[in-house]
């Protein structure tokens, strides 16, 4: 299905039925990436999917990407599908999207699960860059021959240059967060640490030998991790 929101038409899809869930892939992938998390999840929630703006079947648009811009084109949709209170899981960048999506409107939001996620570029290890950048100078050079490095390198300019929330943003977000990275992850445990201490409602899970590709890696261990989160009354949180 597609929807024309805030200037583009948003490809998305939805699974199952009950209270709104919002799965957000990562850098380079699309709803797709995501089987084995809506597999799951549609059995208890109403799985809304989306391919974020610039990738999948969503449209690029003409304005530089960045995770403001696509986390208002998600905001749209749940205006666009009637939707007020949601929770989300984020995968990597769909993490960033999702942080941004709290601090812009925070009593919308239930609950956030971000995976593998950072909130400033600098975060990111540097030899996990390496063919990001490479991937990136390429994609330069190519783009006057094909729209479709046009989107790569879209792509991997938001994976090197973005993001740098501030951590008063941070400080606005008032929906309990749980942050699960792997014990191998791109991102510092430290790191993810910090942001988890500076949201007012925030806890960590680092899966043991998990890398950053835990949906993929770890899925049922994942799985289980958020459900008991998801499980806890948000009221007396």
């Amino acid at each position: 299905m597609k929807a024309y929101v805030n200037g583009i038409e948003l490809s998305y899809h939805i699974y199952g039925s009950g209270e709104p869930l919002v799965l957000l892939h990562g850098n380079g992938q699309s709803h797709g990436s995501l089987k084995r998390q809506i597999d799951f999840f549609r059995k208890n929630y109403q799985v809304i999917t989306v391919d974020s703006r610039g990738h999948g079947k969503s449209e690029l648009g003409f304005r530089p990407l960045d995770f403001q811009i696509m986390a208002l084109d998600i905001l749209c949709l749940l205006d666009f599908l009637k939707i007020n209170k949601y929770r989300v899981i984020g995968y990597s960048d769909g993490g960033i999207i999702a942080l941004e999506m709290a601090i812009y409107q925070p009593k919308r939001q239930k609950q956030m699960v971000v995976i593998g996620t950072n909130y400033d570029a600098s975060q990111i290890k540097w030899w996990a860059n390496i063919f990001t950048f490479i991937v990136y100078l390429v994609s330069i050079l190519l783009t006057p021959f094909s729209f479709f490095f046009r989107r790569i390198r879209a792509q991997m300019r938001l994976m090197i240059f973005h993001p740098h929330i501030k951590e008063e943003d941070l400080a606005r977000i008032s929906a309990p967060m749980l942050a699960v990275m792997g014990e191998y992850d791109v991102i510092s445990k430290a790191d993810v640490q910090k942001m988890v201490n500076l949201v007012q409602r925030g806890e960590m899970v680092v899966i043991h030998n998990g890398t950053h590709f835990l949906i993929r890696q770890k899925p049922r261990e994942l799985h289980k991790i958020i459900t008991s989160f998801f499980d806890k009354d948000v009221t007396q949180i």
